[in-house]
């Protein structure tokens, strides 16, 4: 027979499973480790201050060039997770995994999202630029964020539902501003990383270097543009933030266009303030770019 101690501790016991957790429960200490500012800024929503979530890449740097430094790898040595696309934007992981002793760190990968191709059926990584990717990709971050940490589950499953819903408000002001645009050509002087993006809401991309950074462009083909821009009545060339558009220039000095910037999102980007801008603010800063270079109502 069981004592009346014994069923006040057992029923103590079921109710502190139901009791949300203490703020000093909520702190695991476990880095979280991600390769570009999108899956950064997503995992760091999500948690909350359940992990440690660090940005790998610099500000300003691309992920196509960068590489880890020392420092870097003796993070991953600590690290839980980390949280990348997969080998068509960090052809590094998999050979750096091995060289690791940290045998218990989760990869958390994207690739299987990834389905555009371009040039030599070379995958296109840049699915953070289609929002419905994104709840895709916040969807199993919770999930996998929650496997290291089950009692935070319902907390890291409502935080990723509330991001989800800007997500949906962000797709659909994209959707309503973009399908009033009189042009629906973006010409982009940088790699094609917004098929995605124009994909998802019927444009026409044309990318001034396709997927590869380092490509340089022909005479012949700056020809075959300033023939576009003519033809299709182009008022504007974006031109990647943070890139130098010299080919944007080039061509504006042969006809009457705007030069924008259009941010993709890979990096950390501040202001004045040294105030990061958070990535749904970075993609409402593209839509008024978008809109006035495509003359959206």
């Amino acid at each position: 027979m069981k004592t009346s101690g014994q069923f006040l501790l057992i029923f103590f016991l079921g109710s502190s499973l139901l009791l949300p957790l203490s703020s000093a429960q909520k702190k695991t200490n476990l880095l979280i480790l991600t390769s570009i500012y999108p899956l950064y800024d997503f995992c760091r929503v999500i948690s909350g201050d359940f992990f440690d979530v660090q940005l790998l890449l610099p500000a300003g740097v691309s992920p196509h060039h960068w590489q880890p430094r020392f420092s870097d790898m003796t993070k991953l040595e600590k690290a839980a997770a980390l949280v990348h696309i997969g080998p068509a934007l960090e052809p590094w992981v998999k050979d750096l995994v091995r060289t690791l002793k940290n045998r218990d760190l989760k990869l958390i990968s994207f690739e299987d999202l990834c389905f555009l191709k371009e040039e030599e059926d070379q995958l296109d990584p840049h699915i953070w630029l289609d929002f419905q990717l994104d709840i895709k990709i916040i969807q199993r971050l919770a999930k996998a964020l929650s496997d290291l940490v089950p009692a935070a589950n319902q907390e890291l499953h409502s935080r990723a539902n509330e991001y989800i819903e800007k997500l949906k408000d962000l797709d659909s002001l994209y959707r309503k501003t973009l399908s009033s645009c009189r042009q629906r050509t973006i010409i982009v002087d940088g790699h094609g990383a917004f098929h995605y993006l124009t994909r998802r809401y019927n444009l026409k991309l044309i990318s001034l270097h396709g997927l590869n950074p380092e490509a340089e462009m022909r005479p012949s083909k700056i020809k075959q543009m300033l023939d576009l821009i003519r033809q299709e009545k182009v008022k504007a060339i974006f031109f990647e933030a943070g890139s130098n558009p010299r080919l944007a220039h080039l061509i504006k000095n042969n006809s009457e266009i705007k030069i924008l910037p259009l941010y993709p999102g890979h990096s950390a980007l501040y202001n004045e303030k040294k105030e990061e801008a958070g990535f749904i603010s970075l993609m409402k800063e593209n839509l008024k770019n978008l809109k006035e270079g495509l003359s959206c109502d």
